[in-house]
């Protein structure tokens, strides 16, 4: 329990160090991105630069505003209606507009950048002053005056903003020598780059690889050390049980040496033939007892068995198997089918594998219930079945049932005798014979071991 607990924690510690990681690399490539949209904006401002700022844009401009001023003195006078100042607005905005783009197409082939942007100037709010009393022609809640390129969808990149006014000091108009006006407007220019986040990454490609890679490094490495633990954690279960395992097997047979022992130190033993014939005798089977409890370990660290195939009938060796199965606590029932099938395989591995399932079925279930052995033939193979009504194997374990060692684990009793090496014998031997063996079903009602030989 304690290993346990020791392996949640580091997985835990894990887990927040990796989030700590991936949220350092995200504010990183955050502030990489944003550093470099500022540069990349920056350096198109430059190259643009020159065209915004040239004498022509600027000679456009003015003839723009000395109108535009005359229209807005206009409806400062009532002489035009409000959508007349619109309208005429309009047009005058359109006309420019036409003059700006011919200009712009005209610099595409000293200026190329100018073919991936798009600007736009426009004004934002329009205050003009008459004899003291201001009047906002323009609110900046309202549409701006687009007077140089189109609307732009989207945000838009600020390259300037200012406000241009007529003077600071008042103005006596040349017509009406008696008004005085004041006329200011504030106005922006932006700039629209188009497939502009796919360019920043283009420059952060590097960047983004690399941190990508690094956090998959450090993925698979915080993976490769959980399963290591996990691998780890296994192997020292295993051990464990097979150490439990082990002493529980010889414990019987050691007690039992240790009462002969005992009953062959007393004269009165040798006195009567008959009975320490009869003591030599039970000396010999618990010494076979424990002999075959250490082959059986000593197998286990060996190369599998040389497989020697050769043509048999696989329902003649599964017929005397079942004859020699000795079990006066189950009921043991085959349906083998058909009469008789000739297959290339190793008899004696075979009957190895079967004679084990068997075992397995009569240590694994209750007494008096049903032990069913069914075979038959199915496309290209041949399949074994053996099938007990006991306690059934929980899906988890079901793979795990053929690990070397392995027993499925019912707390710290071992009620039941083995080392957990029948079924992983069993596998062996399936696998050098080029078969397979697998469970069919298992539920809390028995369990179904399938033999599956290639014909």
């Amino acid at each position: 329990m304690k290993r346990k607990k020791q392996i949640q924690f580091l997985l835990f510690f894990c887990l927040l160090v990796l989030a700590g990681l991936v949220s350092i690399q995200y504010y990183l490539v955050q502030n990489t991105y944003q550093l470099n949209s500022k540069t990349y904006i920056n350096e198109v401002k430059k190259q643009i630069a020159p065209v915004i700022e040239s004498t022509e844009m600027d000679s456009i401009e003015e003839q723009f505003f000395d109108e535009f001023k005359n229209l807005c003195l206009q409806r400062v006078n009532d002489s035009i209606t409000l959508m007349q100042f619109r309208s005429k607005a309009k047009f005058m905005a359109d006309s420019i507009q036409k003059l700006s783009q011919l200009y712009l197409q005209s610099q595409f082939e000293d200026y190329p950048i100018l073919k991936e942007i798009r600007l736009r100037a426009q004004i934002t709010q329009i205050i003009f002053e008459t004899n003291g009393i201001y009047d906002t022609l323009l609110k900046a809640t309202e549409n701006p005056i687009i007077f140089f390129g189109d609307a732009i969808q989207g945000n838009a990149f600020n390259i300037s903003t200012g406000i241009v006014q007529s003077s600071a000091d008042q103005k006596k108009d040349s017509v009406n020598k008696n008004l005085n006006y004041f006329y200011k407007h504030h106005q922006t220019t932006d700039m629209d780059i188009s497939n502009f986040q796919q360019k920043i990454w283009e420059k952060m490609f590097g960047v983004l690889i690399a941190g990508i890679v690094l956090i998959f490094s450090v993925i698979l490495l915080f993976f490769y050390m959980y399963r290591s633990l996990i691998k780890q954690k296994k192997i020292a279960e295993i051990k464990t049980d097979f150490a439990n395992n082990i002493s529980h097997e010889l414990k019987t047979p050691l007690t039992s040496l240790n009462l002969i022992t005992k009953s062959l130190e007393k004269e009165s033993a040798f006195q009567n033939s008959a009975s320490a014939r009869g003591l030599v005798n039970a000396l010999s089977r618990q010494n076979i007892r424990i002999q075959t409890i250490v082959d059986r370990v000593t197998e286990s660290s060996l190369e599998p068995q040389k497989i020697e195939e050769k043509k048999i009938d696989i329902v003649r060796l599964l017929k005397d198997v079942i004859s020699d199965f000795n079990t006066p606590t189950h009921d043991l029932k085959n349906e083998i089918y058909p009469d008789t099938f000739i297959l290339t395989t190793d008899a004696h591995q075979m009957e190895r594998v079967v004679q084990n399932l068997l075992e397995n079925a009569v240590k694994y279930s209750p007494e008096a219930t049903e032990i069913l052995i069914k075979s038959y033939a199915k496309d290209t193979f041949y399949f074994i079945e053996v099938t007990d009504y006991g306690h059934g194997i929980p899906a988890p374990e079901q793979k795990r049932v053929f690990d070397k060692f392995y027993r499925i684990p019912q707390g710290n009793r071992h009620d039941i005798k083995g080392l957990g090496l029948g079924l992983y014998f069993c596998k062996q031997i399936m696998k050098a014979l080029k078969g397979a063996i697998y469970i069919k079903n298992s539920t809390k009602k028995g369990s179904t071991f399938v033999l599956k030989i290639p014909v």
